[in-house]
């Protein structure tokens, strides 16, 4: 019970709540469930009892194994799953699975005590102890041994079940890895049962002894499996309070070196190219689902303190350890790997690297399963608020399905991990943003995807392309943007949940947040809707100043003035007007969800004259705007035969 209310303590604590503390906590109470059960053996068989120790004890055995089995479909579904859907479990949908197994044990147990209950009875038995005589030994038997099969089978069922997805997901790479244990505990579970059987049904045993092996076996495992779901979870508190307690004195200086960073970056610091130093030890070739798609990310840990080079000149200090797979793709996109104050880490299937200061955040997707390096490079460009990662899953499926091409999804400045960069925050400084990541890398986009605000900075880099008389890509794709302006194209946007509402609610939000669950309640209260105010909670992150707290991860201010520029620039010209390069006229694609109001006929009409101009737009069912989480089986055929192929 002490530990229990450790738990619930400690519930806001990022590494109790990513594991989803309310199962620990059934976990905790199936434990002292399971220890009342104990007692329960030791006492004279009655009716009562006879009916209270088999059912305390399939009870204890549900709530803590059947938590693990919780957790484990949890993990799967969420970081195994086949779907391109964005997969959110709520711990309340969780616990109506683990709610579903007790009702099973419920009625497994009120049916054997109507039918067949289990009774004290007295049985004559020689006892070799007394030189043979026979005495009366009490016990609890039931006339049918059926229900007792039933509940055997079931907890089978759960075991083998919980068993096979703990295998499964052993191996899942997350911020707090907990799979490993949940499948240590599974394994604990499995060996404790097939100990307990045999000895309780097919070997005969003095009471005594029989009690003892018994309450020690049950005791001993539910023991071993508590600690191994929360003995790790401790010392992970413990080192990020001593952390903690260690760092305070260098915050400010720390926090002053990194301002002083962004500022040279912003008045436009020359861009040092990166240089291989091997690999490290540590690491492991970067893969993800199945060994094929690989994923670069330039977000960094910052090391402490600045080091000289042999000639004295100060540098960052960083150690860079870079994978035998971003080397080739360096080699590919003609970028230098140099020590430049990162670490690069390797955790599963994303490779880590620092992203320079005076380019855009990015993360790059690549299938390496064929051998063969891609030869077309594509572009992906999230929403307003959205980040990088809104678009990661559904590259991911894009890239397993067509290894001759790259995704690149990037932040756009005040988004992410991007920096801010100077004024003016338009669309066009976001196109050449894009340009200067692009000159960076050494590519020149086949295709340039982007969806809502995104959508609109595509096109502005085709219009910007055209300026400046650069490469152009071959396809532009804009998902469900539309390329006018807030007086025409969004003038019957619904005002309830726009961006134009959130924004002066998410500049109330004071600083630092407590967490994402206040955070979702204060937005709300706010007039945010649920679905919105869970989505902002992906742009927060744990601040530097203390590991429990968190901070925007998005320039609220900036954002601002990007929507601005959304609303007042009138990209219809770049549209009936589009660009031809060597006699090859560029495609511009338009995807309209059929849910989106705003997608007028006047509207599409206007984007069927152009079809001669090679302009096209295709439809998406059942789509609301959230094209890639609504439909994203729809968007991707619709990609996948227009672009891909």
């Amino acid at each position: 019970m002490l530990i229990d209310s450790f738990v619930v303590y400690h519930r806001e604590k990022p590494i109790i709540k990513r594991s989803q503390y309310q199962f620990l906590v059934t976990m905790l109470l199936g434990g002292v469930l399971m220890c009342y059960a104990a007692v329960m053996y030791s006492g004279s068989p009655s009716h009562v009892v006879c009916a209270l120790r088999p059912a305390m004890v399939s009870m204890a055995f549900t709530l803590i194994f059947g938590s693990l089995v919780v957790k484990s479909m949890r993990v799967y579904r969420v970081f195994l799953s086949s779907s391109l859907k964005r997969v959110v479990l709520s711990a309340g949908t969780m616990m109506k699975v683990l709610a579903t197994f007790l009702v099973v044990d419920i009625v497994i147990l009120l049916m054997w005590e109507l039918v067949s209950p289990s009774k004290a009875t007295f049985k004559a038995e020689m006892v070799a102890e007394i030189g043979g005589l026979e005495v009366d030994r009490l016990y609890c038997e039931s006339s049918s041994s059926i229900f007792v099969g039933l509940l055997f089978f079931w907890k089978a069922v759960m075991l083998f079940g919980g068993l096979y997805l703990s295998i499964l997901i052993r191996k899942v790479s997350s911020d707090f890895q907990e799979s490993v244990w949940i499948f240590a505990s599974a394994v604990v579970v499995l060996f404790s049962s097939l100990l307990l059987l045999p000895m309780g049904y097919l070997v005969t045993l003095a009471a005594s002894v029989f009690f003892l092996f018994f309450t020690f076996i049950l005791l001993s495992a539910t023991s071993l499996v508590i600690g191994l779901m929360l003995v790790p979870k401790i010392l992970c508190l413990h080192e990020i309070a001593s952390e903690a307690k260690n760092s305070r004195p260098t915050t400010k200086s720390k926090r002053t070196r990194d301002k002083g960073h962004s500022s040279e970056s912003e008045d436009g610091m020359q861009v040092t190219p990166l240089r291989s130093r091997g690999r490290s030890k540590s690491s492991r070739s970067s893969r993800n689902e199945g060994g094929a798609t690989k994923q670069y990310d330039e977000t960094v840990k910052k090391d402490r303190g600045n080091k000289k080079d042999k000639n004295g000149i100060k540098k960052d200090g960083i150690r860079v350890s870079v994978p035998v797979s971003m080397k080739k793709f360096s080699a590919k996109v003609g970028v230098n790997i140099q020590p430049l104050g990162v670490e690069l880490q390797l955790g599963g299937s994303v490779a880590m690297a620092r992203r320079e200061k005076s380019t855009l955040s990015y993360r790059v997707f690549e299938d390496s399963s064929s051998g063969k390096e891609p030869t077309k490079t594509a572009l992906v460009m999230h929403g307003i608020l959205g980040n990088k990662l809104n678009w990661r899953t559904f590259s991911q499926k894009l890239t397993k399905a067509n290894p001759n091409w790259r995704f690149i999804c990037l932040d756009l400045r005040g988004h992410g991990d991007s920096p801010s960069f100077s004024e003016p925050h338009n669309l066009e400084a976001c196109a050449n943003d894009v340009f200067k990541l692009a000159a960076h890398l050494k590519v020149e986009p086949t295709a340039v995807l982007g969806h809502s605000f995104g959508g609109k900075v595509a096109l502005t880099y085709l219009q910007q392309c055209m300026k400046q008389s650069r490469a152009l890509p071959s396809q532009v794709w804009i998902l469900d943007s539309l390329p006018g302006t807030g007086e025409t194209d969004y003038a019957s946007r619904d005002l309830t949940n726009s961006i134009e509402t959130i924004l002066p609610v998410v500049k109330q939000i004071p600083l630092p947040i407590q967490s994402k669950a206040q955070l979702i309640k204060d937005l709300q209260a706010k007039g945010v809707a649920l679905g919105e105010a869970q989505w902002l909670t992906t742009n927060l992150r744990l601040t530097s100043k203390s590991p429990e707290l968190y901070e925007w991860k998005m320039d609220v201010d900036v954002i601002e003035q990007l929507f601005r520029s959304f609303l007042t620039t009138d990209l219809w010209p770049v549209v009936e007007d589009p660009p031809a390069s060597e006699g090859k006229d560029v495609e511009i694609h338009f995807v309209h969800a059929d849910r989106n109001n705003m997608w007028t006929p006047d509207l599409l009409d206007r984007l069927d004259a152009q079809v001669e101009n090679q302009v096209y737009h295709h439809l998406l069912q059942k789509s609301g705007h959230w094209v890639h989480i609504d439909n994203p089986v729809g968007l991707m055929q619709i990609i996948q035969s227009n672009m891909l192929e």
